[in-house]
């Protein structure tokens, strides 16, 4: 991904807000046109009741009727007349809320759909989330009406319920209705669309989580660089002094010191010890050529296992380096991410990679519990001029459509509404929050409040209740970068960069979007559901696997044992999987 991909994926220009404006006003005045134009039509039969979306217009009239309703859908500010029902299923969990007598059918959501879009949202059934694809299956096996809408982050049952047949390929309907910042944000990444791809057909819209939420930063005890006079370390041979600094003078008079913190699990069993969230160790390997426990794209194009393939044994070889010389705590196959938090507190740790989010938690443990402590993030460290680590994916599932469904059309305009609120504009609908007195509340003096305590009755996650919840899976760590380019500008008042948040967690979220733009960070390339293959072999492998890594780096094993493991990895299934991850790969094409 390059930097424009990432920054284009962002709005709130000035000139795109003047935009907005006049295309609201442009809908607003063709929408009147529309229902002065148009006689009863459609299943409805209603006045200005909006004909199915498959209804093609037969008059110079209609035509021009249907060109304003399709750019009243786009803007969102469309309303059927008569309201359009979707149909929907939910999986629920703790986190689902409720106040003032509401339920998941009857909400400040549902009502606002109604009221605003003309849209009945109608919820057939809801079952807590471990039971949703038992209830889904059990459906479709009775061929029983299924609902308009799915959206499942379970990638198994979305297969199953596309290759049924009963969702069908949205390609032509988001051509035709999606507005222009839902085509900006579903095209701001070229895996977006992989995990609902099959054979060219978009069978679905992609369900996103935020970008880059445990990508690699290299976090290091700034106190003890300072006390040693030595600068953050940028390479593999500046981390080695400084973590051989740490070793021999044992800053701040601390025993017992880990130089880097890496959470390896439990003895390899852990299903990937190279990349736990906290204290992962991928960026070992990235420089030589490989990130491991995940699919890569070979040079051929071809997928390929990225712990198999000769660059490994470059990472290795210097894991067991480090690990010998004691860099890496002998008990790091024991540690998890929270027992790694826990020393972290402590202030044991000299250096460790996690995400950017970091300056909320473990850091200020540290800061308490060590007078003096703290630690400070920096790009993780090169090798030959290179840097590379995982980078986390932020798809999660999708949206599936019935086929058959007539109001496609009604359903982008209920996420294109939504969708307009991810920016959050000033003097937007959704400027502050959902639904006021439910995330967010105007307080007597004028101010807005999204603690609990302040809000009537509690806060309550709105979101919840969405058919989809809308995001640009880009803007969280995109916002917080340009807020750490305001703070380093400088012309700020004290209370003005107290605003703007944490400055660690800032500079840390500039690193990765950095790291974006430097191609430091490698995605995944498989994201489908589990193959056959996996299903049946991938236990056994991903034992093979780590157990083998494990007694590389633990020195049970010479480093040559790496060629041993790859050929009994292809040999138990490993070949097979292969085959079929490249079979997926090539149907997203």
């Amino acid at each position: 991904m390059n930097a424009s991909e990432i920054t284009g994926t962002q709005g709130g220009s000035c000139m795109k807000r003047t935009k907005k404006r006049f295309a609201l006003l442009l809908s607003a005045t063709l929408l009147l046109s529309l229902l002065t134009a148009c006689s009863p039509n459609g299943s409805n039969g209603a006045a200005g009741t909006a004909p199915p979306s498959s209804a093609q217009p037969s008059t110079p009239a209609e035509a021009e009727g249907d060109a304003a309703r399709i750019q009243g859908i786009k803007d969102g500010t469309y309303r059927f007349e008569t309201p359009v029902t979707i149909t929907t299923v939910t999986a629920t969990d703790s986190s689902f809320k409720y106040k003032n007598g509401e339920t998941l059918s009857d909400n400040v959501h549902t009502r606002w759909a109604k009221e605003q879009l003309g849209i009945d949202i109608q919820h057939l059934w809801e079952v807590p989330g471990e039971q949703f694809a038992t209830k889904m299956r059990l459906m479709l096996t009775a061929k029983q009406e299924l609902p308009d809408v799915v959206t499942t982050m379970d990638i198994g049952l979305m297969n199953e319920l596309i290759e049924s047949g009963a969702y069908k390929d949205v390609s032509a309907d988001f051509d035709k209705y999606a507005s222009d910042r839902v085509k900006e944000i579903f095209s701001s990444h070229p895996l977006i669309w992989s995990q609902v791809t099959f054979e060219g057909k978009h069978m679905g819209l992609p369900y996103f989580a935020n970008a880059g939420n445990d990508n690699a930063v290299m976090w290091v005890r700034q106190d003890w660089l300072d006390e040693l006079g030595m600068q953050a370390p940028s390479t593999f041979e500046e981390l080695e002094a400084f973590m051989q600094a740490l070793l021999d003078k044992k800053p701040g008079n601390t025993d017992s010191i880990i130089p880097l913190g890496v959470s390896l699990g439990s003895g390899g069993g852990h299903p990937n010890p190279l990349a736990g969230w906290l204290g992962e160790s991928t960026w070992i390997f990235g420089p030589f050529g490989t990130v491991p426990y995940q699919w890569n794209q070979g040079a051929d194009g071809k997928l390929v296992h990225g712990s198999t393939v000769p660059e490994m044994k470059k990472g290795l070889e210097v894991m067991r380096n480090w690990y010998q010389k004691g860099y890496i705590s002998k008990e790091a196959g024991l540690h998890d991410e929270n027992k790694l938090a826990e020393l972290i507190g402590q202030g044991r740790v000299g250096v460790v990679v996690a995400p950017y989010w970091m300056g909320s938690w473990p850091v200020p443990d540290l800061q308490k519990n060590v007078p003096g402590a703290t630690m400070k993030p920096y790009p993780i460290p090169t090798e030959n001029g290179k840097a590379g680590a995982r980078d986390t994916t932020f798809l999660k599932g999708g949206m599936l459509v019935r086929q058959g469904f007539e109001h496609t059309d009604a359903l982008f305009l209920y996420l294109n509404r939504l969708f307009a609120g991810v920016d959050k504009e000033p003097g937007s609908e959704f400027e502050h929050g959902w639904a006021e007195d439910y995330d967010y509340t105007l307080k007597a003096d004028g101010t807005v409040s999204t603690v609990s305590e302040d809000i009537p009755g509690g806060s309550v996650g709105v979101y919840k209740y969405f058919l989809y919840e809308p995001k640009d899976p880009f803007s969280v760590l995109q916002q917080s970068a340009d807020k750490g380019d305001l703070l380093e500008q400088g012309n700020l008042t004290e209370a003005e960069a107290a605003a703007l948040g944490n400055p660690d967690i800032l500079k840390a979220a500039q690193i990765v979007v950095d790291g974006w733009a430097k191609d430091s960070y490698w995605a995944p390339k498989f994201l489908g559901a589990s193959t056959p293959a996996m299903q049946s072999k991938g236990g056994i492998t991903t034992k093979l696997e780590g157990e083998a890594i494990m007694a590389i780096i633990y020195g049970r094993k010479p480093l040559e044992d790496f060629d041993t493991f790859v050929k009994e990895w292809y040999s138990i299934g490993g070949e097979q999987m292969t085959k079929e991850a490249n079979e997926w790969f090539d149907s997203t094409k």
